[in-house]
């Protein structure tokens, strides 16, 4: 038993090939008369199911009119007014939101197609850092956004995207066909080759990802001052759904993504280094730290000029700041919790759901009065459980998507296990949300608008992932994975962004104010608050700019 052996074993040729051939399906997919029903299935049956299920339940969750709509303030240049006008909102579908939002995706996809087709042109000469390029990042990213986030032209900005991205993906050469279809693909060798364990190389559909979703932020806060935003986008008092609200999810989500960087295991000197929850602990007090100050500053500012100021948003006194700031010193106790981030989310979810829905806590968060400092500010102290919830599992998206692949294979697996977990997510949502008849709720982070959070994060980013899968597979061996030319890999508004996120979060929050002070932004017509929006954005993006020049990372 302990000897060698000899392989004696005759093959068959025919198994061996089949084999083959079905552990390499992915490099010679055709659509013939076998495959068109499964993709007629997955790409238009499937699809339109979950429409129509979107469209039908969401008229069966009604929520109650305007309670104030009979004492509406006379003056619209006044605080009243204006917390008035954002009081007892409803929202919108979540057909509309999901179709807005699309085209966060879509301007991803046409500017990876153009970008790659520029360089397959002429690699030598490609250059995506010029005046000329910045133009086009603005209108391929910042343009859509703002008209379809104002609710203009939606359907025409969607068919001048998808029309777009095809004129340019058509553009991209195909790469020569090998003369040997059973030889191993050469790029998996430059793949393997260029692995380095526990190296995190910038990966443009995650890069691209977070600034978007940050840049959407930064938009809305303004936005929804001036008459031409929707009021259906703006966030909703209770139960509901919204843009704003997606917002607010996605942008904590997308930090958790990213932010799971400085917790991953490090390889040095051949050995595998991890954090000690200690360390964790003071290097989140030390993140933590300027966060709450900026939050203590933006209260204290906010009251001294007597800022409108929705009070079921957060609360009294607590405002997302506060909220951003308190994550860093949580986040390392749920990590050593249990190891599995998302049983570690799901169990938090559940068990505070079961206390809103279970015991009196949902009453009081909802309708009681605020007396002491913890009913005055309950929001912004009980939501902060969802959010936790909602970065804990995106730091448990980023762990699968952040490193660095080791084959290609490892990387297409990547697109089963994002959407794996999107399904599941979506599930989750279904069941609390139609089965159980808990609606989600923003101003407390409830179970079901966690999910909904997670869920549509984890759709995008698997789309993102796709986009890049279909576009680099055209690309020459050796620039699978690196070695690629500036400006192919991420545009130069969302590297500035990403480099300085806090920063331009921060300026927008303080333009926004600003704003605010100096102009009745709902005094304003539309060609007036098109132009001082865009006008704000390009502020907003100005201090991320000069830094990114300057190779400063601030925060």
């Amino acid at each position: 038993m302990g000897g060698g052996h000899n392989d004696n074993l005759l093959k068959d040729p025919a198994i061996e090939e089949w084999t083959w051939m079905r552990q390499n399906t992915h490099r010679y997919f055709k659509i013939n008369k076998r495959t068109t029903p499964t993709l007629i299935a997955m790409g238009l049956v499937v699809p339109v199911a979950l429409f129509y299920t979107a469209v039908y339940t969401q008229d069966t969750i009604k929520f109650a009119p305007k309670a104030m709509a009979g004492t509406v303030p006379v003056d619209p240049t006044s605080k009243e007014y204006k917390e008035w006008r954002v009081t007892d909102l409803e929202g919108s579908s979540m057909t509309e939101i999901h179709l807005v939002l699309s085209t966060v995706a879509l301007s991803f996809w046409c500017w990876k197609c153009k970008t790659a087709a520029e360089f397959h042109q002429d690699p030598t000469r490609f250059n995506g850092r010029t005046w000329y390029h910045f133009v086009v990042e603005c209108a391929v990213f910042l343009a859509p956004m703002f008209l379809a986030f104002t609710g203009r032209h939606l359907y025409t900005i969607i068919t001048a995207l998808v029309c777009t991205g095809v004129y340019y993906r058509k553009q991209i050469p195909d790469p020569p066909r090998r003369s040997d279809k059973w030889a191993p693909d050469p790029r998996d060798d430059e793949f393997m080759k260029s692995y380095v364990p526990g190296k995190v190389t910038p990966k443009s559909y995650l890069s691209i990802y977070r600034a978007e979703m940050m840049l959407l932020t930064c938009f809305c806060i303004l936005a929804v001052d001036f008459e031409l935003f929707p009021l259906r986008f703006a966030k909703v008092e209770t139960f509901g759904t919204s843009i704003m609200d997606l917002g607010v999810g996605s942008f904590v989500f997308s930090a958790g993504v990213v932010g799971v960087k400085a917790f991953l295991p490090r390889h040095v000197n051949g050995k595998v280094v991890t954090t000690s929850l200690g360390h964790q602990l003071k290097a989140g007090l030390w993140t933590a730290f300027p966060i709450l100050v900026l939050g203590a500053a933006r209260f204290l500012l906010t009251e001294s000029v007597d800022y409108q100021k929705h009070t079921s948003e957060y609360g009294t006194h607590w405002n997302f700041f506060f909220t951003l700031g308190l994550l860093p010193i949580f986040v390392p106790l749920g990590i050593s919790a249990y190891s599995n981030l998302r049983v570690t989310s799901a169990a938090l979810l559940v068990i505070y759901q079961a206390f809103y829905s279970l015991t009196p806590l949902g009453e009081w968060l909802e309708n009681a009065d605020r007396t002491d400092l913890l009913s005055a500010n309950r929001e912004g102290v009980f939501s902060f459980v969802g959010y936790l919830a909602i970065f804990l599992l995106g730091m448990s998206l980023g762990h699968e998507v952040l490193p660095d692949a080791p084959s290609f294979e490892a990387r297409r697996m990547r697109l089963v296990s994002v959407l794996g977990t999107w399904v599941t997510a979506f599930i989750s949502y279904m069941l609390l949300n139609f089965v159980l008849g808990i609606a989600p709720s923003r101003r407390f982070a409830n179970a079901p608008y966690c999910f909904w959070v997670a869920g549509f994060n984890t759709a995008m980013l698997w789309i993102f992932m796709l986009i890049e899968e279909d576009v680099d597979s055209k690309l020459p061996p050796q620039l699978s994975r690196a070695g690629r030319p500036a400006g192919y890999n991420a545009p130069l508004i969302v590297e500035a962004v990403n480099m300085n996120s806090l920063t331009t979060f921060l300026v927008a929050n303080i333009l926004t104010g600003l704003v605010n002070m100096q102009i009745e932004t709902l005094l304003c017509g539309t060609s007036k608050a098109m132009v001082i929006l865009a006008a704000y954005m390009m502020l907003t993006l100005l201090p991320a700019l000069l830094l990114y020049r300057a190779r400063l990372r601030l925060r």
